[in-house]
């Protein structure tokens, strides 16, 4: 019933698209086939969807309705919406059907094979895409812009990242899309995705010149100044890492919490400890963070021992209260706690920890998409750069 619906939908529109393309051809004489056909194939093609056989209604239908300005949109609608209905068969169907029209005009090819390759696409046919957008490409008409789009889909999916950079870097040489953030992004995450693998192949200094350039797409890609600062460090070179480390502090704080640990050790290499304070001092004020709070009570700890990172984080807890921070605080009260009240402790820190272990760390700000762990491509609205970490500033 629901796909007869869909159907008698379909007639609808291509039976909207036939009135407005003979409202045309009423003005042109000769021009068109004879009213009585057109009417007596779209009762065939009812006939046919009335009897379950919904391909031969199609294809009867695609035939009754004329090609020109006014009938081609209803073509392509026709083509996207069996798409989406997941019937990507039949719309590979209808733009197969639409290209092997003669005396096409060079537009309606274009879009039309721009339609059939995402048909490819969604069926998973990515060869056939990619030698189909190719050949756009290779026209230079104006669809190849498009094609660069869909191509850059299909080399994403594939993982090949350099071809995506490349398609990236065409299409944002066009001034209609050198501000398109989304994209901008995307292209900095390709090159990032590349000198990952390069990274993994013990190539470095590849490695690095992809991380730069990506730094031309998106001059504050967090995700870039963090690989960047790891391979400073394996190469002994901590200074350097210190400082595309505190970039990432300055121009994305919400990231924070994923610079602590490198810098940690940058500033141990360097024997600068009390400049870490003081940038953590810095922070907590600037932005008040429960790992900036954890990593500070550590430094007092070490500094003036555990009654001093209690007293720290007391003061602190008391103000902005805290789950992590009390998992912290309860760590460092059992050890001086006895036997009974230390047992109840380690209850109420298991029980604690169990919460927190459940919450999500990561959310995208596009679609809400939740996640213990970072990922820099979105699992669900297949976004880049859109999920960040989930602050806890010192509240239940």
């Amino acid at each position: 019933m629901e796909s007869l619906v869909i159907y008698l939908i379909l007639l609808l529109a291509i039976v909207a698209g036939w009135v407005l393309g003979r409202f045309t051809a009423w003005n042109r004489k000769g021009q068109t086939r004879d009213t009585g056909d057109i009417f007596e194939d779209y009762f065939v093609g009812l006939n046919y969807l009335l009897n379950d056989e919904p391909d031969e209604a199609i294809d009867t239908f695609i035939k009754a309705l004329e090609i020109n300005s006014e009938t081609f949109e209803t073509h392509l609608a026709l083509g996207a919406l069996l798409r989406r209905r997941g019937k990507v068969d039949k719309a590979i169907k209808v733009h197969q059907n639409l290209l092997a029209r003669p005396g096409l005009e060079p537009s309606f090819s274009d879009s039309t094979r721009l339609q059939l390759a995402v048909d490819y696409i969604s069926a998973g046919l990515l060869d056939r895409a990619e030698r189909l957008l190719d050949d756009i490409l290779s026209e230079n008409s104006s669809a190849k812009w498009g094609a660069l789009r869909h191509l850059i889909t299909i080399y994403q999916t594939e993982k090949e990242w350099e071809k995506a950079i490349n398609c990236s870097a065409m299409l944002l040489a066009n001034s209609a899309y050198k501000k398109e953030a989304e994209l901008k992004a995307a292209a900095a995450h390709y090159c990032c995705e590349f000198a990952e693998q390069l990274l993994k192949e013990e190539q470095p200094n590849k490695a690095k010149k992809l991380i730069k350039r990506a730094f031309s797409f998106d001059k504050d890609n967090v995700r870039a100044s963090l690989l960047l600062a790891r391979i400073e460090q394996l190469g002994g070179n901590f200074k350097s890492a210190s400082k595309y480390l505190i970039k990432v502090r300055k121009n994305n704080p919400e990231f924070i919490s994923q610079i602590l640990g490198p810098l940690a050790e940058c500033y141990e290499q360097l024997q600068n400890m009390p400049e870490y304070e003081e940038l953590l001092s810095n922070s907590l004020r600037d932005g008040p963070d429960v790992s900036v709070v954890l990593a500070l009570s550590q430094l007092v700890k070490n500094r003036a021992g555990d009654e001093a990172a209690i007293k720290f984080l007391n003061d602190y807890l008391t103000e902005k209260p805290s789950l992590t921070g009390l998992v912290e605080l309860l760590r460092l009260q059992i050890p001086k706690a006895g036997a009974k009240v230390g047992s109840n402790l380690s209850l109420l820190q298991l029980t604690v920890d169990k919460v927190l272990r459940k919450k999500p760390a990561y959310q995208c700000n596009h679609c809400g998409y939740e996640s213990r762990n970072l990922y820099w491509l979105c699992p669900s609205c297949k976004k880049w750069d859109k999920i960040k970490p989930i602050m806890e500033s010192g509240s239940f």
